[in-house]
């Protein structure tokens, strides 16, 4: 005999989505009837010949909360608590939408005492991947409201947009996060959607094979294992406890660090490499409890204060935030140790991090002048199968569930995984634009985008984030869609910056323009025309909407602007001089004379930027762009 059940979004805390129909549905025998009561509105429906229901109550305004009485004719009964309406988003993308607080925590301490607020909720899904067809419901997920014992586990960027957009309208704002890290956008759509590209759905039929995912599974396991323990077993500075204080490191190298392993006797390295350093501390820190930064490391390390084990990553992305535990440092001669695991060659201690030892009273810096060691060579760690990666897979498992809960609209922040095959891109996005829309049965669904901040580190030659930009903002051709500028926001060594606020705002202030009447400004200056100024061939006036306080911004990097480019019939790039930024327009004369003319302006269309960013009074950068010069 069948039980009834309700779906995982329909529990206690959740947020059920204003000013449309509230549906309810769930589970129970063939034919069995069904009451469902929401404050004082009760609906009875009836159970299919498979046994779901599917009832609709009338679409209210926002309030609660409320206690919704689900029961069958059988005497069974659900009641679910603290049901609030208001206005709900789905938050999906890679891992810079998953990024939890608990991440972003040293730039924004005061969340770790935030005020309770149960107008706040969020959904997390666990990754889970299907390749046989969408799932009808979630293996997990509960809703949490916000409060200091739950936020750290919140995404940065989705808990930063329901925090403003509820300031913005008043309203409870439920959040459901359907993210993973490394994803790709094909992960995130549905064989439908993706009618057409067979590539891409044969990777799907591929991975729909059990045994062969097995057989993935266990490759990962076996090579992940072989590897560390095949290094573990070579390492000289295991076999000979290299980590500890008394070890005679007079033979060893020296190396200043942080530093790219390039152009060092490092380079291209690949096994344990070790790292020693004397440090002294002041008084106020010396035995006290404190923290170790030590920046991103590529691989994976441990570390080691005075010989005792501190802290360990797997892999190169977290930063190094480790704790000293109180009694274990002293006031001089402390040594730290470093072992360093490289999987390819590409070995780093990130330049530009914070390396140091702090507590509340004092600080020690521990960057400079190191020592080094060999542990290992070895061959290159053999690539992973990142099973959840492919194609429909985490759309199913994670996405596809939701459909039945009506939403006010989608967040999406992704892209790293697709630069390095950025021509399908923005079809990608229309196809997942049009299917969500569909799913969701609503033609002018909103759907917001993050344009990729600001970014260097690690990329080669087939990884060109300036382009993927552009071709990101195409999402904007799309009706009720949005892009978040995040130029600036970015960090250059590091896929994951911190800066999450700004990002979750940015967002919201489209959510605002899009779906709730807000009037104020929402996007940076955004570019209407090129032309020629006065007739004048080597000087370019481009006209700007969105224009009121036109003005340049220093993001960390001056306020020089120098990011403004000529393009030439040629196609190459001639620098300019900015002659104004005012009034609607910018206007610029090219730094060397080209007598066949240009044929475009560039804004920003790097990896990174080079000074000042053009801005309005929302404070939000103009993005990234590239247009042709009307004559």
């Amino acid at each position: 005999m069948a039980r009834l059940t309700l779906p995982r979004l329909l529990s206690d805390g959740c947020v059920i989505q204003r000013r449309k129909s509230v549906h309810i549905w769930g589970w129970d025998d063939a034919g069995a009837e069904i009451t469902v009561t929401l404050g004082s509105e009760t609906v009875t429906g009836k159970c299919d010949d498979i046994g779901r229901f599917d009832v609709y109550l009338s679409a209210r305004e926002s309030g609660g909360p409320y206690e919704l009485v689900v029961s069958d004719d059988k005497g069974e009964s659900i009641k679910v608590k603290d049901v609030m309406l208001g206005i709900v988003w789905l938050c999906t993308g890679q891992s810079n939408m998953e990024l939890p607080i608990t991440r972003v925590a040293d730039k924004y301490p005061e969340l770790a005492q935030v005020e309770e607020n149960k107008r706040i909720s969020t959904f997390k899904i666990t990754e889970e991947t299907s390749f046989s067809g969408p799932y009808e419901e979630h293996n997990t997920g509960s809703w949490k409201h916000v409060s200091k014992d739950t936020i750290m586990s919140f995404s940065a960027t989705a808990y930063f947009f329901a925090n403003k957009l509820q300031s913005m309208t008043g309203q409870p704002v439920g959040l459901i996060d359907a993210s993973l890290g490394g994803s790709r956008a094909s992960s995130w759509m549905s064989r439908e959607m993706l009618e057409g590209y067979d590539e891409l759905i044969a990777e799907t039929d591929k991975y729909n094979d059990e045994a062969f995912r097995k057989e993935r599974l266990e490759y990962n396991a076996a090579k992940d294992e072989k590897w560390i323990n095949g290094l573990a077993a070579a390492d000289e500075g295991i076999k000979n406890n290299w980590e500890k204080e008394d070890v005679d490191d007079s033979d060893w190298e020296t190396i200043n660090l942080p530093a790219m392993f390039t152009g060092t006797p490092l380079e291209g390295h690949i096994g344990s490499v070790w790292f020693r350093r004397k440090f002294d501390l002041p008084k106020e820190l010396a035995g006290k409890e404190a923290r170790f930064f030590f920046g991103t490391m590529v691989d994976s390390d441990r570390i080691y204060v005075n010989g005792q084990l501190i802290g360990e990553t797997a892999y190169q992305y977290p930063p190094r935030k480790y704790i000293v535990p109180e009694g274990l440092t002293r006031e001089k001669d402390n040594t730290v140790v470093i072992r360093l695991s490289i999987e390819l060659g590409l070995g780093r201690v990130t330049p530009g991090k914070e390396y140091k030892i702090f507590n509340k009273e004092a600080s020690a810096n521990i960057d400079g002048e190191w020592k080094y060691k060999i542990g290992a060579k070895c061959e290159p760690m053999p690539p992973t199968d990142f099973i959840n990666w492919n194609t429909s897979g985490l759309f199913n498992g994670m996405t596809a569930p939701c459909h039945n809960f009506p939403i006010d609209g989608v967040i999406w922040y992704q892209g790293e995984s697709n630069v390095h095959e950025p021509w399908d891109y923005a079809d990608l996005m229309e196809r997942m634009v049009a299917g969500y829309r569909k799913m969701w049965k609503e033609e002018n669904l909103p759907f917001i985008g993050v344009q990729l901040p600001n970014f260097v580190i690690d990329l080669n030659e087939k990884e060109n984030w300036g382009e993927f930009r552009l071709t990101q903002s195409k999402l904007l051709d799309i009706p009720s869609t949005g892009l978040a500028v995040t130029m600036g926001l970015g960090e250059d060594n590091d896929l994951h910056p911190v800066t999450k606020k700004p990002v979750g705002e940015r967002l919201a202030l489209w959510a605002g323009h899009i779906k709730y009447g807000f009037n104020g400004e929402y996007t940076g200056p955004v570019p209407t025309n090129a032309t020629l100024n006065d007739g004048d061939s080597n000087c370019i006036k481009v006209s700007l909407s969105h224009a009121e306080g036109l003005c340049v911004i220093d993001a960390g990097k001056g306020e020089e602007v120098q990011d403004l480019f000529l393009e030439d019939k040629k196609g190459e790039l001639h620098g300019v001089n900015i002659i104004k930024i005012a009034d609607n327009e910018v206007i610029c004369r090219s730094k060397d004379y080209c007598t066949e003319g240009f044929a475009k302006v560039l804004w920003c269309c790097e990896n990174t930027f080079r000074g000042g960013l053009i801005s309005n009074t929302s404070g939000i950068p103009m993005g990234p762009f590239k247009i042709d010069i009307q004559y």
